[in-house]
């Protein structure tokens, strides 16, 4: 059994019918983009003189369209019993044109309530924009913008930025943190309400949070070497046995190349690449304006008790904000116009299920494995390009096989 406050919009026929009859026929529910679930029966006149109401939702002004005036009939879902898809309810009813309930029927209901495919929204996102920095989402209604960067990704190396043939040079997977980033905003007036006049449903202090989280090892590739998978803080040895040499296609040169100003300016480089898979996930987190229900002293209007044992009736005691969450994964299937360069396949089924993360720095180790030596101390950062110089070493005269 699962709790919930959940509205269900239902609309009743042409006469105000008793319960019983009301509960032979289930409603039809949607789960809708604010995380409620909205259920209606077919349209019918309600409210007074006989004035056509419209059907479904079509009875608040939420559409935008003209609102009939007067109130129909809802129910409020307490309990939901999923092993024989009932609810148990309270009859509310609401107003039209505002959605403010104006009065509980106090005796609870038990009525067929289907609620097929009642998953949380897969994000709340109505735009993204992803680039090498970073993630943003926007949701358009709420007018709110979360941006979350790619965090700095870390490949310690030694020795750097030369090493020689046959000499045995190391790669380490020096960390790769989190990151966070959110938006938020103080006021979404779903109820109709205000921040000095708030209505059941509003919401306040709305706050989107996305976080990128490692889903796997570092890759690093690197010429004549290969793929290297790299845990956090695991390490491997690696060796070279020819130099970089524009024969074995060491074709750039490091004077061409940013930072690298400890090696002549004609020394060829190999070039490889590094980076590290992650997954995007959203949470929103904020307050909900609700109605608190009690028991109240005497009867109720119809002189019936039903609580405090036969001293009271049940009724709306007051009303108070409520905090609310909800989150989730956001894969890359979600996110239109995401580049390939960005899609990672970490499971190799041919569906990208992660985020290639290219903020990769390069820091220098020394024999130790230290990076916070004074005299080794450096880092390099080249958005994923790893540039190395692979020296012929003593006795090595002239390019092998010449």
């Amino acid at each position: 059994m699962r709790r919930a406050i959940l509205f269900l919009s239902l609309l009743i026929l042409i006469s105000v019918q008793p319960l019983s009859v009301l509960a032979q026929s289930a409603p039809s529910c949607s789960y809708q983009p604010d995380g409620s679930i909205v259920c209606t029966t077919g349209g019918g006149n309600e409210g007074g003189g006989g004035e056509e109401g419209g059907g479904g939702n079509n009875n608040n002004n939420n559409g935008g369209g003209a609102c009939t005036p007067g109130n129909h009939l809802a129910f409020q879902v307490v309990e939901h019993y999923a092993e024989n898809s009932t609810c148990k309810v309270f009859p509310i009813r609401v107003d039209n044109c505002t959605g403010q309930v104006l009065h509980i029927i106090e005796q609870p209901a038990v009525m067929p309530c289907e609620m097929p495919n009642a998953n949380p929204p897969k994000h709340p996102c109505t735009s993204f924009s992803v680039t090498a920095g970073g993630i943003t989402c926007t949701n358009s209604g709420w007018k709110i913008t979360a941006r979350v960067t790619f965090p700095e990704i870390y490949l310690d190396v030694r020795p750097y930025p030369a090493t020689l043939v046959r000499w045995p040079t190391l790669v380490r997977n020096g960390g790769m943190p989190e990151s966070s980033g959110s938006g938020g905003v103080n006021y979404v007036p779903n109820g109709g309400g205000s921040p000095g006049n708030p209505q059941v449903g509003d919401w306040q202090d709305l706050r989107l949070i996305l976080t990128l989280r490692p889903a796997g090892s570092m890759f690093v590739t690197l010429p004549l070497i290969g793929d290297l998978m790299l845990a956090n803080g695991a390490s491997q040895t690696i060796q070279w046995e020819v130099p970089s040499h524009p024969a074995v296609g060491a074709t750039t040169l490091a004077g061409s190349v940013n930072g690298l100003d400890e090696l002549p300016g004609d020394m060829p480089l190999f070039v490889g690449n590094g980076r590290a898979p992650y997954k995007l996930f959203w949470e929103l987190r904020y307050q909900e304006y609700e109605a608190i229900e009690g028991c109240l002293p005497g009867p109720n209007g119809r002189g019936n008790y039903n609580c405090g044992g036969g001293t009271g009736h049940r009724g709306i005691t007051g009303y108070e904000w409520r905090n609310r969450s909800s989150g989730g994964e956001i894969p890359p299937s979600a996110v239109a116009n995401l580049p390939a360069g960005r899609m990672a396949d970490i499971n190799n089924d041919g569906t990208p299920d992660a985020y290639w993360d290219t903020n990769l720095t390069l820091r220098r180790m020394d024999d130790a494995g230290s990076i916070s030596n004074p005299q080794y101390h450096r880092s390099w950062n080249w958005g994923g390009i790893i540039y190395w110089a692979v020296r012929e070493g003593q006795g090595q005269i002239g390019w092998p096989g010449e």
